[in-house]
């Protein structure tokens, strides 16, 4: 049975929360910096590191303008063909890592890690490449709708085009 906690208590309780609260930054204050947009950003994808059965990839996206901005969670993507088509794209995100705010001063890089299977999966061919060879991939930075176009010479992404990233951190 819940029995009601006495009204003293409870406002007892409401003040000491107020006041530990009033001593932290709030989620308006700390995000000072206006969000990064695509026009401000250069995306470069660095060549991969191979493992069994898959690859990584950096990604950095470096703040090119005079203003501070900020990122923050996950990015976006889309796997081009050879003419701009859209290619299979399952772009999963590593919530087992948590994601915050990256304030970029000019001229400072935020990365994530991509991660991708080169075994052929369910989906995929069971002959010669597993999905189609991208030429390119989209990039959208979290909370755009635009997107930068950087080239993809990585080969193909297998189980059905499946990439998992980590949330942005400073580089």
């Amino acid at each position: 049975m819940l029995r009601p906690i006495p009204r003293r208590f409870a406002l007892a309780t409401a003040v000491a929360a107020l006041a530990a609260t009033a001593a932290l930054p709030t989620t308006a204050h700390a995000r000072t910096a206006p969000r990064c947009t695509v026009s401000m950003l250069l995306g470069e994808l660095r060549t991969p590191t191979a493992g069994a059965g898959q690859r990584q990839a950096k990604l950095l996206l470096t703040n090119v303008t005079r203003r501070t901005c900020s990122l923050g969670g996950f990015i976006g993507g889309q796997l081009l063909g050879a003419r701009n088509n859209d290619l299979p794209t399952n772009v999963v995100r590593n919530t087992a890592r948590r994601a915050g705010i990256v304030t970029l001063t000019p001229g400072q890089s935020a990365t994530t890690t991509l991660q991708w299977g080169v075994i052929t999966g369910t989906g995929d061919r069971q002959t010669g490449e597993c999905q189609p060879t991208p030429a390119r991939i989209e990039i959208t930075p979290p909370n755009a709708s635009s997107h930068l176009v950087l080239p993809w010479r990585n080969g193909p992404v297998c189980q059905q085009g499946r990439i998992t990233v980590n949330p942005l951190v400073h580089a």
